[in-house]
């Protein structure tokens, strides 16, 4: 297995905490990395296609969120297209500062960082999935499953594509087969009213 970032051969701790998913029918867990003065809320997520995903999200009165994809091997490549410069700018590494931010050493201690076994109670409720994730946009100030709204085949309509992510995102894949068989969209709430969407 290649390192996160790296080209070496090595077992990852993604792949570690990978197979703790499998042991404990998990498919998301949520925890707390430090590399030097920033903490950063973490997702590792086997929700989200083609890839899985390890989303970053700075701890503060401003936080910045970075989606990084996990590729077939765990391993993540180490280029920051879209967002090298807002993280070297959070981390202070920009080139004003004198360092520069190098994503190899970056993604290896951030390997580092990552815990090796899955938990349940790491499992994220609704709510932090849906902090942690703002590439959810549907209804952000809805986390909770309400109910199921059904749509007949001649109505030509059915569940948006924002609905659809944030179905499989909150409530994993079996759910998106659900709305997807059935042409169902997901109804959401602002308060838990204690709901499972297989009832």
């Amino acid at each position: 297995m290649r390192c996160i970032g790296c080209s070496t051969a090595t077992e990852t701790n993604a792949r570690l905490i990978m197979n703790n998913h499998l042991a404990i029918r998990s498919d998301m867990q949520q925890f707390q990395i430090t590399l030097g003065a920033i903490s950063f809320d973490c997702l590792f997520s086997t929700r989200d296609k083609p890839n899985f995903t390890l989303s970053l999200t700075s701890r503060g009165l401003n936080p910045k969120f970075f989606l990084l994809q996990v590729k077939p091997g765990y391993w993540i490549a180490p280029f920051f297209d879209g967002f090298y410069g807002d993280l070297a700018k959070l981390l202070n590494t920009g080139a004003d500062s004198g360092n520069k931010l190098i994503p190899k050493k970056f993604l290896e201690k951030l390997n580092a960082g990552i815990p090796v076994k899955a938990t349940v109670e790491k499992n994220p409720p609704p709510g932090e999935i849906i902090r942690l994730r703002p590439d959810i946009t549907e209804d952000r100030d809805r986390p909770y499953f309400d109910t199921w709204i059904y749509w007949s085949e001649d109505s030509g309509k059915g569940p948006s594509e924002e609905n659809r992510y944030k179905t499989q995102m909150v409530l994993g894949n079996d759910a998106i087969k659900y709305s997807r068989r059935r042409n169902a969209s997901s109804r959401w709430s602002a308060v838990d009213l204690n709901r499972k969407w297989q009832d």
